[in-house]
């Protein structure tokens, strides 16, 4: 994904913009697997990270545990897809 694209979705509070990674399409004996019999992993590379969360009193901001770079676990079927 180009770095332009990214830096005009800037997510808000907090909020992550993530790219799910690729699942394998060869084993590792150099077999190569249609996109039929490959899984899709539930992981992804963190693009850009929203500033945190507010504070239960509304006065101080909580930082953000992720940063850019990061990989994280995400829900199978959490979050919106966006076509760029």
């Amino acid at each position: 994904m180009s770095s332009k694209i990214v830096q005009r979705f800037r997510p808000l509070m907090d909020r992550v913009l993530v790219q799910k990674v690729k699942g394998e399409a060869k084993t590792a004996s150099g077999i190569f697997l249609p996109d039929s019999a490959t899984k899709a992993p539930n992981w992804a590379t963190v693009l850009a990270v929203g500033p945190g969360k507010l504070s239960k009193d509304g006065d101080t901001l909580l930082p953000m545990n992720a940063k850019v770079g990061d990989t994280v676990v995400v829900p199978e079927y959490g979050g919106i897809a966006l076509k760029l």
